[in-house]
């Protein structure tokens, strides 16, 4: 399994590099989203053109691509189709203010989170047991994702694209949220705040780095950080950024924490312990 996520990490990183450069050297609006958008159809192609050729070498293989790294870029690619038209689509020349629209968004967002309560939550909570249902192909069942377009016996599974439309609403939901309140960031603490002044004190996180995963992902399952609107992924650059600890390949450790054959919250239970023990001594 490692050996075959390495193959699509390096797509993705370059995917991710392409896009930084993207928003990076072009100031204009319009033109930075359309390059995005389609530096995101170049790598589903991409993508698509590695499954036409290929096969998957077992079906955890399978799972792993449909619920990790399509929905990832496709989410992207429907992210900046979202953010097109909202600034430039259909929303042009409607009258509104902008701040108008973009709450408007949001409660589109909060509705359709709520339409899709039961395959979000499943989502969040980082579920597996329908994973054979959602992403392994030969089992599309339209009653699960109505909404998915025209199904492709391919390259589309019967919750790749739902799942991809969930995690485009996050970030959808943290542009609008950055729009709204641009000085509450989560990873970029104000001057003088507690964060930064972590940094100046001698404490040193002594735990290792998988403990700090997956601490990371339960915090990310409980909906610690924003509400519950935090990725995963900002939730582990902040741990990184205030422990001083590389989680550059949590996506990797967080798969091998969950191929514990016994005590798969290991960390966590010793967090647990450690708290009654406190308790019970009366300290």
């Amino acid at each position: 399994m490692l050996s075959f996520q390495s193959t699509f990490e390096d797509l993705t990183r370059s995917w991710q590099l392409r896009l930084q450069e993207a928003e990076a050297a072009e100031s204009d609006l319009p033109a930075r989203v359309e390059t995005c958008i389609r530096i995101c159809e170049e790598s589903l192609s991409q993508l698509r053109q590695w499954v036409m050729e290929r096969s998957f070498p077992d079906k955890d293989c399978e799972i792993y691509f449909f619920k990790q790294v399509k929905p990832v870029i496709m989410a992207r690619y429907i992210y900046y189709q979202k953010i097109y038209r909202l600034h430039i689509g259909y929303f042009n020349g409607s009258g509104l203010l902008e701040k108008e629209r973009l709450e408007q968004e949001l409660k589109d967002i909060a509705r359709y989170f709520a339409d899709n309560k039961d395959f979000y939550t499943y989502y969040r909570m980082g579920y597996n047991h329908h994973d054979e249902l959602f992403f392994v192909r030969g089992v599309y069942d339209w009653k699960i994702c109505p909404e998915v377009n025209q199904f492709d016996g391919i390259f589309t599974t019967s919750g790749d694209g739902k799942l991809a439309e969930l995690m485009a609403y996050e970030l959808l939901l943290k542009y609008i949220d950055d729009r709204l309140n641009p000085g509450c960031k989560l990873i970029e603490p104000a001057p003088g705040s507690a964060v930064q002044r972590a940094h100046q004190t001698p404490l040193n996180c002594t735990a290792s780095r998988t403990d700090v995963v997956e601490l990371g992902y339960a915090l990310y399952a409980a909906g610690f950080f924003n509400y519950g609107n935090a990725s995963i992924k900002d939730i582990m650059a902040f741990l990184s950024k205030v422990l001083q600890i590389d989680l550059e390949h949590h996506q990797r450790i967080y798969y091998q924490i969950r191929e514990r054959k016994r005590n798969l919250t290991k960390y966590l239970d010793e967090l647990k312990n450690g708290f009654v023990r406190y308790v019970d001594r009366g300290d």
